[in-house]
């Protein structure tokens, strides 16, 4: 553990941490009783903004091409890297021997196959809002909600449709959907803001007979063709934008029920799976990994193909997109898309941002409150995997004013494993400062990506 003498005292922390809790809480008027100490971080004065250059966790294709590919072949030049769960994984495994998913699946065509774990699943356990969120395991899903332990909702049928078709060879994934997307709106109104923010979770598998994906709704269970062909979730997107849901048709199983978020029989059927579940599909987004037995909490890539309806999406504020099982996983935590995030300045180290995979530069600029004289940087690693990410190669740099030009203040070209790097450095004044990570620059295990979790900026010590 690297330890600067100096650097943060106990009360500091103390006073941090309380504030941070006040302000989550919606108690700013109780911060004027809290302790005020001499250093300030000036990254996180009112009216300083932090801005990156791209997200690990937020990508917003141009072509729905780049995420609508066969995931078991090498991904197509411009695809977004999907990560695949082992087939062998020791849960899969032990999924088919305690539910009989072969039997279940029968014979015939992948969609069809499909369809009847799909109506399987679905006939195991009502839909209602679980006492917890739990880890996406499709074993404990189907073991306790078969025995009546626990209820869930959309994200865990389909957790658990996807995991189940893995374990017999289907390639499948998570898909969200977005109403709309919005940056006012309270949680715990997302379905009567303005637009509708409320989200759904569905999944995808891949029809070898098709050659495509195919969406199947475990919840609702249900899925709409077109012709007679399966459609995909970027299809029936294309049918609610292009006002054609007359010629898409719900193809509804024998559990397929319309119900609102605390599982409640809604009257209007027909209305419902014809146009108002299909409006869920103004936003689709695909989880670009499938691997979530293997690596329960590491950063996933949503991908959110862009068209003349679809705007571009930034989730979680921007940061990495680890996991959160207490937030059902990513859920209700959309906005349009911003190139500044508040994830680097605001006191939680729990959470980060991170790059975009791409060997190339990588920049982090904060533009501060005014001018200011600085001495000190502080930089924190994400931890993952049981260590610390810093990089290896960077340097900050610092600007004077909107039109000055970037200045060197501090350089790193060797830097070791570490939780924390405090750098001191020579007073300077600065309206802006600047961290580039030139393109490799990064830790061993992620030389393509820039990783952090906090960005501090101190004036020089009295």
């Amino acid at each position: 553990m690297q330890e600067h003498p100096d650097y943060r005292t106990l009360e500091e922390r103390l006073a941090e941490w309380r504030t941070e809790i006040l302000t989550r809480m919606d108690r700013e008027d109780e911060l004027s009783v809290l302790p005020s100490y001499p250093r300030v971080n000036l990254a996180r004065e009112a009216g300083a903004t932090v801005r990156v250059d791209s997200y690990l966790g937020s990508a917003n294709p141009a072509s729905a091409d780049a995420v609508y590919y066969d995931v078991t072949a090498p991904a197509p030049a411009g695809a977004v890297p999907f990560a695949s769960e082992d087939p062998d994984h020791p849960v899969l495994a032990e999924l088919r021997r305690r539910f009989p998913l072969a039997d279940v699946a029968g014979d015939g065509t992948d969609v069809e196959k499909a369809v009847r774990l799909r109506d399987w699943i679905k006939s195991l356990f009502p839909h209602h809002i679980p006492y917890r969120m739990p880890e996406w395991n499709a074993l404990l899903i189907l073991d306790r909600g078969s025995r009546g332990v626990e209820h869930f909702i959309c994200v865990h049928y389909s957790v658990a449709l996807v995991q189940s078709c893995l374990a017999l060879g289907i390639p499948a994934r998570m898909i969200n959907l977005h109403r709309g997307i919005s940056d006012s709106y309270r949680i715990g109104d997302e379905a009567v803001a303005d637009p509708p923010v409320d989200e759904h979770v569905v999944a995808e598998i891949f029809s070898s007979e098709q050659g495509g994906w195919v969406m199947m709704d475990t919840d609702f269970d249900v899925h709409y063709e077109r012709d007679g062909q399966a459609l995909s979730a970027w299809e029936i997107h294309q049918a609610f934008a292009d006002d054609e849901l007359a010629k898409i048709e719900p193809r509804r199983g024998p559990h397929s029920l319309s119900f609102n978020a605390y599982g409640e029989r809604l009257p209007d059927e027909d209305e419902f799976f014809a146009t108002k579940l299909p409006a869920y599909y103004a936003h689709i987004t695909v989880l670009m990994r499938n691997d979530f037995l293997s690596d329960t909490d590491g950063p996933v890539t949503m991908a959110h193909p862009v068209d003349g309806t679809a705007t571009p999406i930034l989730w979680h504020r921007g940061s990495d997109n680890r996991l959160q099982p207490h937030l059902m996983g990513p859920v209700v935590v959309a906005q349009p898309y911003t190139e500044v995030t508040p994830v680097l300045t605001d006191g939680n180290r729990r959470t980060g941002w991170a790059s975009a995979d791409a060997a190339e530069p990588h920049t982090v600029e904060v533009a501060l409150a005014g001018p200011r004289l600085l001495g000190r940087a502080v930089l924190h690693w994400p931890e993952y995997r049981l260590r610390y990410h810093s990089s290896a190669v960077y340097r900050l740099e610092t600007r004077d004013g909107d039109d000055g030009a970037w200045e060197p203040w501090i350089d790193v070209t060797d830097g070791a494993e570490t939780p924390y790097s405090v750098h001191d450095a020579p007073t300077r004044r600065a309206t802006h400062v600047r961290l580039a990570q030139p393109a490799g620059g990064g830790s061993a295990d992620f030389p393509d990506r820039l990783w952090l979790t906090q960005l501090e900026l101190y004036a020089p010590s009295a």
